[in-house]
């Protein structure tokens, strides 16, 4: 729990509720408590990954106060937390009143179908949008949808008012994270951490900074003082774990997944999957493929990642010479989901690397049909390069800048495919279009590398690059 002595404000108060509701359950004990602290308690259990203990507290709520338009409220946000999208809105239908917060959950619900006219106008019939708790809310929901940069708009209206209000500073932050925007994002949360030094949430905020620019030391000293604030916040163990995973230590890696699979944030399902695939990446194929299986058998694995599961596992078993068990993996990843692309992809490469190449084409086309979008070819291309195939990686590449002009990182792939085809024209051409085009001592550098004949060799030296340029 966290240390209450450290902290301030709403956050302590809360931690102490949570401690009183805990201690009169044991006691087998009632408790009263006013309809909008039992909301926020049931939003602090649901932060902590508590969602179990979050819905009690609500059902518990509701019991006190029937029909109460903040605890309904919580209760829809918690069943679409726990991908319960049916019965968030049953929950909305039996809401009479049409606050400020009822129509964000409106609004949140229309998003998740793609309804973005029909959100924003219930947005728009909001009294006083320029109220700090709506800001903060809109905001937030555009960030979880996906959509920050419309959470940006939302955040302007405040600027003046609510630059130095700490509600503000912290969705402004989480705001540039979620646009990529590491160093503005960096500044906010520091800019917290001044104002309350001991917020695990702020704390992890910048943690993520760090990590997303490979800044692994610095992540795991923030994640250190985020527990330091609260010895249960999960998220903090796992960015940890994640931080010495990428630093090569392994062993508190795994120590830290073992805290949030504690803390119930993570399965060990996820966690044997996370460590498989990492080790599949760095072409550690049989530890890979070890941790995939245990992922593959364990009792608590996700259905819906089981078909990734398979077509990796299969990936490393071809890449150990287990050719016949290989394909037989993929086919129990396309008789699990039909229309999952990955499976298609992966058993596309394997026939590439097989030698078998109309049978690759065909997966991939397969992989195209389900899925006929710039992101797909890109994948195509990216594993080209990697095993050699330079005209299938033109193509593919090629296609993904006539579907997205803009695609990230395309103008890089595309220099890099066409300096290893010694293409001239066309390398100058997309070298000047990239953010950071080579330079002619880079371009020295390679000379002697593009001289040689293994071009499987080439094509792995040139992913590594254009990989470091993004």
């Amino acid at each position: 729990m966290s240390n209450k002595n450290l902290l301030s404000g709403r956050d302590k108060e809360l931690q102490e509720m949570a401690e009183q509701y805990e201690a009169a359950k044991a006691e087998n004990k009632t408790i009263y408590l006013d309809a909008d602290d039992l909301a926020d308690l049931a939003d602090w259990y649901a932060m902590h990954h508590k969602y179990a203990m979050a819905t009690e507290i609500v059902e518990y709520g509701l019991a006190i106060h029937p029909d109460n338009t903040a605890l309904m409220v919580e209760q829809a946000y918690l069943f679409l937390d726990t991908q319960h999208k049916e019965q968030a809105k049953g929950i909305v239908e039996r809401i009479a009143e049409e606050s400020s917060e009822v129509k964000v959950l409106k609004a949140n619900l229309l998003l998740d179908e793609g309804k973005e006219e029909e959100a924003e106008a219930i947005l728009d019939s909001i009294d006083d949008k320029d109220d700090l708790a709506n800001i903060v809310d809109i905001s937030y929901m555009y960030i979880d949808m996906g959509f920050p940069e419309k959470a940006l708009t939302w955040l302007t209206r405040g600027l003046k008012k609510y630059a130095e209000e700490e509600a503000y500073l912290a969705v402004t932050g989480d705001c540039y994270y979620a646009q990529g925007l590491f160093e503005k994002a960096t500044f906010i949360f520091n800019k917290l951490i001044d104002k309350n030094p001991y917020s695990a949430p702020y704390w992890f905020g910048l943690a993520r900074c760090y990590f997303d620019q490979q800044m692994f030391d610095k992540a795991i000293e923030a994640c250190d003082y985020a527990t330091v604030a609260d010895d249960e916040f999960a998220d903090a163990y796992l960015m940890k774990g994640h931080s010495f995973f990428q630093l090569g230590n392994e062993e508190s890696a795994m120590e830290n997944y073992l805290q949030a699979e504690k803390f119930h944030l993570v399965s060990r399902s996820f966690i044997n999957t996370f460590i498989g695939l990492n080790k599949a990446s760095k072409g550690e194929w049989e530890e890979g493929y070890d941790y995939l299986e245990k992922a593959i058998t364990a009792e608590d694995s996700y259905d819906l990642a089981l078909p990734s599961l398979y077509a990796n596992a299969a990936l490393c078993l071809h890449k150990m010479g287990k050719k016949r068990k290989a394909h037989q993996y993929c086919k129990k990843a396309y008789n699990l989901a039909p229309e999952e692309i990955d499976s298609y992809l992966i058993e596309g490469r394997i026939y590439m690397e097989e030698g078998e190449y109309e049978k690759g084409v065909k997966k991939w086309t397969q992989a195209l049909e389900y899925a006929p979008y710039a992101d797909t070819w890109h994948e195509i291309g990216m594993c080209s390069m990697e095993i050699g195939q330079l005209s299938y990686a033109k193509l593919a590449f090629e296609h993904v800048k006539e579907m997205e002009p803009d695609f990230e990182g395309i103008n890089e792939r595309l220099t890099s495919l066409y300096m290893l085809l010694k293409d001239k024209e066309n390398f100058m051409k997309y070298n000047q279009l990239c953010e950071h085009p080579f330079k002619l001592e880079e371009l020295n550098r390679l000379q002697q590398i593009l001289q040689e004949d293994n071009q499987e060799e080439l094509a792995l030296v040139m992913k590594n690059i254009f990989n470091a340029l993004q």
